[in-house]
Order: structure tokens, then sequence, then C-alpha cells
């Protein structure tokens, strides 16, 4: 999943967003690089939890409550350091899509791969 969404990131950047206009443009430079981090954060914690010998977080509230807590943090922090920055709270939001999104694939990749394979 950490390599899919660094993929993914990376075509963005080099492919999809110079090809693109209107909308799309603007969804791909504004929210796709978020949706991919709040996979890319939850799957990142999923790797420290095993790391650790720790059961996977696959209870949605603990995992919302992850991400809401990490998305106000990348979002506000930056507000402390560098005057210019903006608060955008529909980033807040695509953290949260892209970990809503990643808990069906990792809960499907966890009935699927033996636990050997995890």
């Amino acid at each position: 999943m950490i390599a899919a969404a660094v993929l993914l990131y990376a075509c963005n950047r080099l492919w999809l967003l110079p090809a693109s206009n209107g909308w799309v443009r603007l969804f791909l430079a504004g929210y796709f690089s978020d949706i991919l981090a709040g996979a890319l954060l939850l799957a990142l914690l999923e790797l420290l939890l095993a790391a650790g010998r720790l059961p996977p977080l696959t209870a949605l509230p603990a995992a919302l409550l992850f991400l809401l807590a990490c998305g106000l943090f990348l979002e506000l922090a930056p507000l402390l350091y560098r005057p210019s920055s903006v608060c955008d709270p529909w980033d807040v939001a695509a953290y949260l899509a892209g970990g809503l999104l990643f808990l069906p694939l990792e809960r499907r990749l966890l009935r699927t791969c033996p636990p050997h394979m995890m």
C-alpha cells in the first residue's frame, strides 16, 4: 500500500497533472495528493503496529480519529512557522477520504494473505 501511494503520487506529478485541465486539474493539484496521504498515513501506522507486534487498526472510529488528528496537525502546524501558509479544511476531509478508501483494502488483504506474509 505504501508503494502504491508513492507510485500514484509520482504518476500524478509527472504525467496526470501536466496532461489535465479544468476541474480535473484542480482536483489533482489540490486534493488527490491529500487523499493518497490519508491512505499512506494509515499504511505507515499499520507498518509500525506490525513492527511492534500489535494488532492492526481495523476499527473505523479509531482510524478516523487518527486521521483527523494527523490532518489537523498537517494543516495547522505550518501556520506556526510559516505565516504565508493557509489552512484548508477540505484537505482534512481528503485525508479522511483516503483513509476510508484504504481501510476496506486493508481488511481484504488481512483476510486473504497468510499471517507470515503480513
